[in-house]
């Protein structure tokens, strides 16, 4: 369950990193809950996956997903937008349609109760039970993708539910968002989630070796070589960010496609270098209108100093509150907020579970240079 399958870079599938190398800590976390499910126990603690966009979070649930496949364990995978009410969440975990095939049959479905949203909670109760005994028919993992969109209070049911479903059967909850999201988790009425310990799970960029495999080992599997030239340069370009791999991986694939299969070289990346520039410009332009429709703009561009003097630079938070503060943000608990806000876009990035002194990073090192060079001039 630890080796992820190489594939073609096709176009179009998607910012995802096209082989899940440097994820082994996470898949470890993973493969153990998933033994726990087979063998009938709910793992010690449900799963929260965090990191900036375009690192895999995504990835990490498709895998997971795929792993459970030859098992006896149930997926339901949902994004947010399939669950926008309590109703719908019912709907999604436990359909009126389904529910008989789950109950012992002494059980009748009428003794579980309405399943409609009440306001007093019953929904939530009957939520929890009939999932308990769905759970106990057959391990259940839940996979919600975007968390950090899911409406606070469909998402404290959610929440509640899961940790009472894994109190009585084997059951998992995995959660995926941005680095907003344990922020957004604390605002539903269900505190207990920070009690993850190793379920707390950073997603950030690739180190060095895992760089590399994410770029040759899909091409290695299908007999299309890439000299260290040309590796070197692919890994530096791309910052090490699964989302410009996987650029870099179908712009070479389709230059291979059109020459006949031959190696890999720098003259090959110079070539499909203006269709991966073009996809990262695109790129950093939304992120600039995102930064400047959030009134960020002049924050993100007093910061980016900070993340200049290389790849793996990093800054300790005083350092960037005082950046905040040489911008004109003289206000200690706004400069808090606004370090918070470009934290949670991932404009700057600190992996949860750092105890002081924290050390921050750029989420894309190139980003930061694109608003120095694009932003308005520093106060």
């Amino acid at each position: 369950m630890n080796a992820a399958t190489p594939r073609l870079f096709r176009p179009g599938d998607g910012a995802v990193p096209p082989a899940l190398s440097g994820r082994e800590a996470q898949q470890d976390v993973l493969s153990r809950c998933l033994a726990d499910l087979v063998a009938g126990s709910s793992p010690p603690h449900n799963v929260v996956l965090v990191g900036p966009r375009g690192n895999g979070k995504t990835a990490l649930l498709n895998w997971f997903k795929g792993a459970c496949a030859d098992t006896p364990v149930d997926v339901v995978a949902l994004t947010p937008h399939r669950i926008p009410s309590h109703e719908a969440l019912v709907d999604a975990l436990a359909p009126r349609s389904a529910i008989a095939k789950w109950l012992p049959r002494k059980v009748g479905v009428a003794a579980l109760g309405s399943v409609e949203w009440q306001p007093n909670g019953a929904a939530g109760k009957d939520l929890t039970r009939t999932l308990i005994a769905r759970s106990r028919k057959r391990p259940l993992a839940v996979l919600l993708d975007e968390a950090h969109t899911l409406a606070l209070d469909v998402g404290g049911t959610l929440l509640n539910a899961s940790q009472q479903v894994r109190a009585d059967a084997p059951f998992l909850l995995v959660l995926a968002g941005t680095p907003g999201l344990p922020d957004h988790l604390s605002a539903m009425d269900a505190t207990f989630w920070s009690r993850l310990g190793e379920g707390l799970l950073p997603v950030g960029r690739l180190d060095d070796t895992a760089a590399r495999e994410a770029l040759a080992q899909p091409l290695s599997a299908h007999r299309v070589g890439i000299d260290r030239d040309a590796l070197d340069a692919v890994v530096e370009h791309s910052q090490r960010y699964p989302y410009f791999i996987q650029l870099w991986g179908e712009a070479l694939w389709k230059r291979h496609a059109a020459t006949n299969g031959t190696p890999i070289t720098v003259d090959r990346v110079s070539s499909a270098e203006p269709a991966v520039l073009a996809s990262v410009a695109n790129y950093y332009e939304s992120r600039y209108r995102e930064l400047r429709a959030e009134g960020l703009l002049d924050a993100a561009v007093a910061v980016a100093p900070l993340f200049q003097a290389g790849m793996d630079a990093t800054a300790a938070e005083q350092e960037l509150e005082n950046a905040l503060a040489a911008a004109g943000i003289k206000d200690a608990a706004a400069r808090f907020a606004t370090l918070a806000q470009l934290g949670r876009l991932g404009y700057v990035w600190c992996p949860p579970g750092q105890v002081p002194p924290v050390a921050w990073s750029a989420g894309i090192p190139s980003l930061t240079t694109y608003i120095l060079e694009h932003g308005p001039a520093p106060h």
